[in-house]
């Protein structure tokens, strides 16, 4: 276990210093909490330039319409290596947006060259779990049929998802997406993911108190806002971890080595080897859990991006 990166400790300590700490979610009403992380995103984000096309959507889903905010490093509508990207934020499936997470999904499309879509799916609690998996299959299958019949692109994808973002790609491409789907997904990376839903490993005992931000107390909290009854953390579809890992596409992870969710990620990617997959993590030393809010600040973040992209581009390379 490393020290906490000392420029990380720095901007944290200045964005407390300003009140834009952490929303404390025992006790704020869930929309205060939520302007809270939409403010610190906002003042993270401040300085963030980016120049590419962006399109905005809204994909029906039930009696919904879903954002779905679209990034093309070349030009709208066009497609490098015939791939898309799909991205789906994190925030504990309680918080986040494609306006909070822009910044994020924007430097994923620039550093790779690929064109990236983000979803701002449906929070809990208000939409409990399985909901969120299946919206997000079925807009992934609109969005990947929309973009063939306008611009003539049979896609494929990759997934990407950070935290809660990860479970909910996972977990999906699991158990909800079809093998004609499945066939379009060329890989996957996910960051510091939630794949277990029992926070009691040795990295949750060591690293779950709450110093380090994510705490045990926290997640279990997470857990209750997005699942509608507690035997429900039972399921595999709710925690991937519990199934089987066979014909999955190459997996690249990313992990900072002070987030209590390091063992369940070093557990899933041994998990996805021993069933013949393919999968690496990259353990970043001093970083805690969420790290990529800050992609516009630190160079550590800014080089782990930039490791992304070349892994995705091989991924997107190979399938093509």
């Amino acid at each position: 276990m490393s020290p906490i990166n000392k420029d990380l400790l720095a901007i944290q300590d200045e964005m407390n210093s300003k009140g834009l700490g952490a929303p404390d979610i025992f006790r704020d009403e869930l929309a205060l909490a939520r302007k809270q992380i939409a403010n610190q995103y906002t003042y993270l984000n401040i300085d963030f330039v980016h120049e590419m096309g962006q399109l905005d959507l809204r994909i029906p889903y039930l009696e919904e319409l879903v954002n779905v905010r679209c990034y093309f490093p070349q030009s709208i509508g066009t497609f490098k290596s015939n791939t898309l990207l799909i991205y789906l934020h994190g925030g504990g499936w309680s918080f986040g947006n494609q306006d909070t997470h822009h910044a994020i999904a924007a430097s994923f499309a620039k550093s790779s060259g690929l064109p990236l879509a983000t979803i701002a799916y449906s929070l809990a609690p208000q939409k409990k779990h399985p909901y969120q998996n299946h919206e997000f299959t079925h807009i992934t299958q609109k969005l990947l049929k929309q973009f063939s019949d306008e611009y003539g692109s049979d896609l494929n994808c990759i997934l990407i998802g950070d935290s809660a973002g990860a479970n909910l790609a996972l977990s999906s491409y699991l158990h909800l997406f079809d093998d004609a789907l499945k066939k379009k997904v060329v890989g996957m990376a996910l960051f510091y993911g939630v794949y277990d839903s029992h926070p009691n490993s040795n990295s949750w005992n060591e690293l779950g108190d709450g110093k380090f931000g994510l705490s045990i107390k926290a997640m279990n909290w997470y857990w209750d806002q997005f699942l509608s009854q507690d035997t429900d953390r039972l399921t595999s579809l709710a925690a991937p971890i519990n199934s089987a890992m066979e014909n999955l596409p190459p997996i690249w992870m990313t992990i900072g080595d002070l987030d209590p969710l390091i063992d369940e990620n070093l557990a899933l990617m041994k998990k996805i080897i021993a069933a013949g997959g393919s999968s690496e993590c990259l353990i970043v030393p001093g970083y805690t859990h969420g790290f990529l809010r800050f992609c516009n600040q630190l160079k550590e973040v800014k080089q782990t991006i930039e490791e992304f992209a070349k892994a995705i581009n091989y991924m997107a390379h190979k399938a093509s």
